[in-house]
């Protein structure tokens, strides 16, 4: 699937300036997020964790097992999301399977990532 494929059945868009926190770690979760434009930091902890970059998302652990947010996520430069409640999220997932296997790599991405950190710590 192509991501402006991906992007097209999510019309909304929200912006963050540089330096806004999108959302914090332990709070409750309704949405995830595409990344349209820009860069997010992932921290967990106060600690930079990751980054994710136009074509890439975050926010979806918080979807999957409805628990509240992992990890703290800032807009790094200015930045257009599309937001995606859970039940678009869901649709999305049973209706596009390219779509499940890209939150499934990500998820595998990041969890190699943590457990890289949690090695070298």
């Amino acid at each position: 699937m192509e991501l402006s494929q991906l992007f097209n059945q999510v019309p909304e868009r929200e912006s963050f300036h540089a330096g806004t926190v999108i959302f914090t770690e332990g709070d409750p979760a309704q949405t995830m997020y595409l990344i349209v434009e820009g860069q997010v930091r992932l921290s967990l902890q106060g600690e930079p964790m990751a980054m994710a970059v136009a074509g890439g998302f975050v926010g979806e652990m918080a979807l999957i097992d409805k628990s509240p947010r992992s990890a703290t996520a800032t807009a790094l430069t200015d930045c257009v999301l599309a937001p995606i409640d859970r039940d678009r999220f869901l649709d999305m997932l049973r209706t596009t399977p390219e779509f499940a296997l890209l939150v499934m790599a990500v998820l595998t991405d990041r969890l190699r990532l943590a457990n890289e950190i949690l090695a070298s710590a």
